[in-house]
C-alpha cells in the first residue's frame, strides 16, 4: 500500500517545478509572446514559436496548467494531516493560521513592487516596444499608486484577486477560498460516510457551473483515499496505470491557456465537448495523481535540485515577474543593440534564472518560512488560547 504519512518531498519537487513552469511562461510572453497569442507581428524566431506553442511540448510552460497542479497540491497537502489523525482540531488550526501564513509574503511583495515604481526602476515598457509584448507593456503603467499599494495590503489582493502590483497574485484569493473550502467541507462531514458523494456532487456543480478552479481542490483532497485502495498493492499495476494518467495528464496539460485551438494538437481532441474547459484540472489531477500512486516516478522527480525549487516555489512564483519587470528588461536594453534580438535574450535567461533562484531562496529564507513559524506563534499564543 502506498504510504503517504509524513513530509511528502516528492510534492516539494512538483511543485517546485510547477512554479519554474510559471516562470517559463511568463518569460516567453515578455519576449517570444507570439508562442500564447499566435500574432505574426510579434516574430522573433521566424515562426517558431508559434510551433512550439501549438506542440504538445508547450506543456513545459504553460501557467495556466502550472496554477491547476498548485490548487491539486494544496487540496491534498491541507487535508493530509485531518485524513492521517481524523482530528477536528487540526482543520481549526490549519484554518485560523491559514491567512497570516499567506498574507505575510504576499504584503512582502506588494511592498517591494511599489518601491521598484517608485525608484523607476522597471524597465518594462521600453522592453516592450522592441519585443512587442502585450505582456510586458500592460504591467505597472497606473497612478496613484500609494493608495492602490494600500487597498491591495488590506483586502484587494488577497479577497479580490487584485493583480495590479503583481500578475501572478490573480491566484491568491483562489488559494485563500480554496483553503478555506477544504476546511469547510472537511469539517461539516467530520466523521460522515458521505463524504464521497458531497465531493462528487460538488464537482458536477463546480462542472455545470464553469467555476472549476475550486474543483481542483476536491481533486487534491480525494487523492487522501488513494493510499487506502488495496488495489494499488500491485507493483506493476500501479506503475502501469501512474504511466498512462501522467501521460494524458501533460497531453491535457498542453491544452492552449489562450483557447486558440485552430492547427494545434488537440483541435479534433477526442472527448472535447465532454471535457468542456476542464482540460488542465483533470490534466493536474491526473498528473499529481500518477506520482501518488507509483513509488518509482517518486524517485524519478525526488531530486535535490527539484526539492530545492520546491523549498523556494512560493517565493519564486511572488517575485518572478518583478524580476522580469526591472532586472531582465534592463538586461536586455543594455544588450540589445550590441547582440542581437535572440543573443541578448539567451543571456537575459541565463542571467534571470540565476537571480530569479537566489532571491527567492533570500525570501523564502527570511520572509516565507518565518510567516510559518509567526501564523503558528499568533495562533499558540493568543487565538488558541480564546
Amino acid at each position: 500500500m502506498i504510504k503517504i504519512e509524513g513530509k511528502i518531498s516528492y510534492l516539494d519537487s512538483i511543485r517546485g517545478l510547477a512554479a519554474f513552469s510559471v516562470f517559463l511562461h511568463h518569460f516567453l510572453l515578455a519576449f517570444y509572446s507570439a508562442y500564447y497569442n499566435n500574432d505574426v507581428n510579434t516574430l522573433h524566431l521566424h515562426g517558431w514559436e508559434i510551433s512550439y506553442g501549438q506542440s504538445l511540448f508547450s506543456v513545459i510552460t504553460n501557467g495556466h496548467f502550472a496554477v491547476n497542479i498548485f490548487f491539486v497540491l494544496s487540496g491534498f497537502v491541507l487535508s493530509k494531516k485531518y485524513f492521517l489523525t481524523n482530528n477536528f482540531n487540526t482543520l481549526v488550526s490549519a484554518a485560523q493560521r491559514r491567512y497570516l501564513r499567506l498574507y505575510i509574503p504576499v504584503a512582502f511583495t506588494l511592498i517591494l513592487s511599489f518601491a521598484i515604481m517608485h525608484l523607476h526602476i522597471f524597465y518594462n515598457i521600453p522592453a516592450s516596444k522592441i519585443s512587442k509584448s502585450f505582456w510586458l507593456d500592460g504591467m505597472w503603467s497606473f497612478t496613484d499608486s500609494l493608495k492602490n499599494l494600500i487597498g491591495c495590503l488590506t483586502y484587494r489582493t488577497m479577497f479580490l484577486n487584485d493583480s495590479m502590483f503583481d500578475t501572478s497574485m490573480w491566484t491568491i484569493s483562489i488559494e485563500l477560498f480554496g483553503s478555506a473550502f477544504i476546511f469547510a467541507l472537511l469539517a461539516l462531514t467530520h466523521n460522515t460516510k458521505s463524504r464521497i458523494i458531497i465531493m462528487i456532487l460538488l464537482l458536477l456543480f463546480f462542472y455545470f457551473t464553469e467555476d472549476q478552479y475550486y474543483s481542483d481542490f476536491i481533486f487534491g483532497i480525494s487523492l487522501n483515499y488513494v493510499g487506502r485502495s488495496g488495489i494499488w498493492l500491485n507493483k506493476y499495476l500501479s506503475n502501469f496505470t501512474a504511466f498512462i494518467l501522467l501521460i494524458i495528464g501533460l497531453i491535457l496539460g498542453a491544452f492552449p491557456s489562450n483557447n486558440v485551438i485552430t492547427h494545434t494538437f488537440i483541435s479534433n481532441f477526442p472527448g472535447s465537448k465532454f471535457v468542456g474547459g476542464w482540460y488542465h484540472n483533470i490534466g493536474a489531477y491526473f498528473l499529481v495523481l500518477s506520482f501518488v500512486i507509483a513509488p518509482f516516478l517518486q524517485r524519478l522527480i525526488d531530486l535535490r535540485f527539484f526539492r530545492f525549487l520546491g523549498y523556494i516555489s512560493f517565493s519564486l512564483y511572488l517575485l518572478h515577474p518583478l524580476i522580469i519587470g526591472s532586472f531582465s528588461s534592463f538586461i536586455f536594453l543594455k544588450l540589445y543593440h550590441s547582440c542581437g534580438y535572440n543573443y541578448s535574450v539567451a543571456i537575459v535567461f541565463i542571467l534571470t534564472t540565476c537571480f530569479c533562484l537566489y532571491i527567492s531562496w533570500l525570501m523564502t529564507k527570511y520572509i516565507d518560512i518565518p510567516s510559518t513559524g509567526f501564523s503558528k506563534y499568533v495562533y499558540d499564543r493568543w487565538i488558541k488560547k480564546m
